[in-house]
Formats: C-alpha cells, structure tokens, sequence
C-alpha cells in the first residue's frame, strides 16, 4: 500500500511542491507494486515481535533471540564470546541462568553452527511428512482456535454489566428520593459492585483468551501458507524458515534439540 499525493504543486509555472497536510485529498493505493517480503513472512515477523514483547523481551534482529531455550532451568539460551581478545575468540550459545541458579544448568554449550545443523535435519523430517503436517494444522486451526463460545459468553457478561449498571442507577435513585439507612444502602452498594466487577473480570479473561486464540490461528494460517510454498528438502540454513516456522528449540543435557514449530509439532534432532 502506498499514499498518493504527499506532496502537491503549489504553482504549476513553478513547479513548487509543498508537504500535503491536508490542503488537497490524499488516497491509499493497495497492491501498486510487488512486495518486498511476502505477505505471510511479514505477518510472521509481526507475530515473533509480539511474543517477546508477551515474553517481556526487548526487540532483537538476532534470529536466535528469545527462541532456544534451556530444558534445565526455562531460561533462554544468550549469545556469548569466548576468547574476545585472542587468536581463540569464537561465539557460542548457553543458557543465560547457567551460573546464576543455585544449581548449575547441565544443558551443554552449543556453537551457532550445531543449531544450524539440527534445525535442518528438523526440517526435512517435518517437510518429509508435509501432507499430514498440514491436515493437522488445519484441525488445529478450526478447533482449538475457535471463538465462538468465547463471543456468546462475552455477549453473556456484556448483558449482565449492563443490567448491573441500571440496578446500581436504580439504587442510587432510591436512595436520593427514599429515607433509609445509609448503612443498608452501602451494603446493597457494595453487592451490587461486587456483581459488577466479577462479570467485567471475568469478560476481561474472556478476551484476553479470544485475543490469544485469534494470534494462534493467524500464526498456524501462515504457517500453513508458509509450508505449502517451501521445497520438500533443504541443504543450507535459512533465517527465514527458521523465523517463520518455529516456536521454539529446547536444548537437553545430552545436547540434542527439541524443536517446536508453530504448528505444535515437536521434533528432537
């Protein structure tokens, strides 16, 4: 998408241009030119940029940030250089909590490379069943994503604030017109509160879950959309698969990696 007109000729003799803050109309042109990215790699940079803004984790461009995870402890696994200053220098992986706990993490160090490594072999096993892969997303997708008892509970408590709000009105007006004890009045009060309050939180929690549900079906519906366009193998690492298809990847002690990817398939390579 793009806005046409953001700036405008003044003087057609001139030919000046000037910003367009509003003196002429502005329009919004969809699909004028290709992509630079495709559509579902977008969404889905979006959606891991969301996870760790969830996760309480700062925006990083680094693919492997907020994704490897310790299976001792739960923490993340950090980038650290050994050697920075000498001809030994090299980069390696461990988790962030590993000399922190009171009891060390026994998950091993890995080297960018040996995660490279697992994450294709986890691949081409996922890509080798691709077809089932993708029935399953699709099942998981209109089932475990669905939001329409969500919305008829929430309908529930919507209904129900509204009818405690005309009682709490109603109360109040009788107060105002009506001689009785201040103190029966304040309990009544605080009932009807009471009331009200619960149905909020509870349509608050109810959201809160329709909003996690609709961010799960976007994400396997890219996924999906994803996985149908990808070669059945693939020899070479590729940041885009990795950002696109997976979850998570937990380190065990024995240094194998379980990987998780956004369909909830799990693969240990």
């Amino acid at each position: 998408m793009v806005t046409a007109q953001k700036r405008f000729t003044v003087d057609f003799l001139t030919k000046e241009l000037r910003v367009n803050n509003g003196e002429v109309p502005q329009y919004y042109v969809e699909n004028s030119h290709e992509a630079i990215i495709a559509t579902e790699e977008f969404e889905a940079v979006q959606e891991e940029m969301a996870r760790r803004k969830e996760l309480g984790r700062a925006y990083s461009d680094k693919a492997f940030h907020s994704k490897i995870i310790c299976g001792d402890c739960g923490g993340f696994y950090g980038r650290k250089v050994w050697h920075s200053t000498d001809e030994y220098k090299s980069v390696i992986f461990q988790c962030n909590l590993k000399f922190k706990n009171m009891k060390r993490c026994a998950t091993p160090t890995l080297t960018e490379d040996e995660i490279k490594q697992s994450f294709l072999v986890a691949y081409n096993d996922l890509m080798g069943n691709r077809s089932t892969v993708l029935a399953d997303c699709e099942l998981i997708r209109q089932t475990l994503c669905d939001t329409t008892t969500l919305d008829a509970e929430m309908q529930q408590e919507q209904d129900e604030m509204i009818v405690v709000s005309e009682l709490m009105q109603a109360h109040i007006k009788k107060n105002a017109s009506v001689a009785q004890s201040q103190e029966a009045y304040a309990l009544e009060a605080g009932r009807i509160e009471n009331r009200y309050n619960t149905a909020f939180e509870h349509y608050i929690a109810l959201e809160t879950e329709k909003e996690k549900r609709m961010r799960k079906n976007k994400e396997i519906s890219t996924f999906i959309t994803t996985l149908k366009k990808q070669p059945l193998t693939v020899p070479e690492w590729n940041e885009r698969l990795w950002i696109t298809l997976l979850d998570t990847a937990t380190i065990q002690q024995d240094g194998s990696i379980v990987f998780r990817f956004k369909s909830g398939k799990e693969i240990i390579a």
